[in-house]
């Protein structure tokens, strides 16, 4: 059985394993099983000396944990996780005695994260990955295409009005910054195949190297954001961070956009965010579940309307206008000069 074939399985499983029609919110017995979950959750978190095992024994019946083990077991063969036991997760297990010794703290830097902790790296998780694990950085590169870059969901660019943006002249119209294996920019030039001005996708060297396949009109420059934007890129129209904010801590943030804030022109460039925009009041379960493991990983976050205001404030710069996805899939936040 092929690859695809397994994942499909899992998912009809998945879904087999569903009531159609249940609302996490409006169902009594799903919110209180759920709720036992929970609980069985907070217990394990508190005996830091034993693995945390698939806490979903709690919520709807037995085949749910053998679904999830099944799941975990292939996303550990690809090297997205370690197996730290019997059914035991690394990273997970290790995050309350992390928290002890930093006094409950969120994490002020992305090298200090209950990932270095679990891992004893240095590194922050995507070095760690593209050094350590290259074999495993390429699958992401390849993820990340499928998921953004495919057919599954609605582009940004399909509700969001870049043509009309692009259409002012620039001799720089788009840099995709920390853009991996560019398939953000090839969507958005396939879609606009007349859009003027140079289009540029940068990301570390060694991401650079791995690009295989890339429209000849895109250029490819290596560059690392916590450095100064190259002059080459000054006054370009649109600096494009794709789900990148939502992997640091708020200071991280503050150096990558004032590095893009210096290579901006007044009244001309913006940055355009593509991240999760999450309510304030009720926000969906996949959005909390990103956030989770967003601070796992790199002491990152998902954010709300006001926190992504807040955000901008400290690197001179603040946010013109949200647009909303359909669905709870990422929002554009559009970002200017604070003057």
């Amino acid at each position: 059985m092929s690859s695809s074939e397994v994942i499909r399985d899992l998912i009809e499983e998945l879904h087999s394993s569903a009531t159609p029609g249940d609302d996490l919110y409006s169902d009594e017995k799903t919110r209180i099983e759920l709720l036992s979950a929970a609980q069985g959750l907070v217990a394990a978190l508190t005996r830091p000396d034993e693995a945390v095992a698939s806490i979903t024994h709690g919520v709807r019946t037995k085949s749910y944990e053998k679904l999830i083990v099944r799941i975990m077991r292939m996303m550990v063969a690809v090297g997205f996780v370690e197996q730290s036991g019997d059914r035991g997760l690394d990273i997970l297990q290790s995050t309350p005695e992390y928290l002890k010794k930093n006094g409950y703290h969120l994490p002020r830097t992305m090298t200090d994260t209950p990932f270095q902790f679990a891992r004893k790296t240095e590194l922050d998780n995507h070095k760690y990955y593209a050094v350590v694990r290259p074999e495993t950085m390429k699958t992401f590169q390849v993820f990340m295409d499928g998921l953004y870059g495919g057919p599954a969901r609605a582009p940004w660019w399909t509700w969001y009005p870049i043509e009309e943006v692009l259409a002012v002249d620039s001799d720089v119209a788009f840099v995709d910054v920390a853009g991996g294996n560019g398939h953000q920019t090839a969507g958005l030039l396939r879609a606009y195949p007349g859009v003027k001005g140079r289009l540029i996708v940068q990301d570390l060297p060694e991401v650079i190297e791995g690009i295989k396949v890339l429209d000849s009109r895109i250029e490819r420059m290596p560059y690392d954001f916590l450095t100064p934007q190259p002059e080459t890129v000054k006054g370009a129209r649109v600096f494009l961070l794709s789900n990148i904010l939502h992997d640091h801590p708020d200071n991280v943030c503050h150096t990558i956009l004032g590095n893009i804030r210096a290579a901006m022109t007044p009244g001309h460039s913006k940055i355009l965010i593509s991240d999760m925009i999450v309510p304030e009041i009720d926000p969906p379960l996949r959005q909390l579940d990103s956030d989770i493991t967003m601070f796992f990983l790199s002491g990152g976050a998902e954010r709300s309307p006001m926190e992504w205001k807040e955000l901008m404030k400290p690197a001179g710069l603040k946010v013109s206008k949200f647009w909303y996805p359909p669905g709870d899939q990422n929002g554009i936040i559009e970002v200017e000069l604070a003057c």
